[in-house]
């Protein structure tokens, strides 16, 4: 679903964006910035549970192996 809306952004941060994505529509430009800050802000998020969630390694390989079989 797409939604019409109107926002206040420079008009220089809408040019640095749409030579970073090469494309002239600024609805394209705007919303690949957005999923790229999303995905970066998601990526973050991940790092910051490194080394505070533990796995069990002989757990994974089985769950991994078993898939491949079914």
């Amino acid at each position: 679903m797409k939604i019409r809306t109107t926002l206040n952004i420079s008009d220089e941060i809408i040019k640095e964006t749409e030579i970073a994505y090469d494309t002239t529509n600024r609805s394209k430009a705007v919303e690949m910035a957005l999923r790229d800050a999303i995905r970066y802000k998601k990526i973050q998020m991940m790092k910051s549970l490194k080394g505070n969630i533990n796995f069990n390694d002989k757990i994974l390989k089985d769950l991994r192996s078993k898939d491949r079989y079914e």
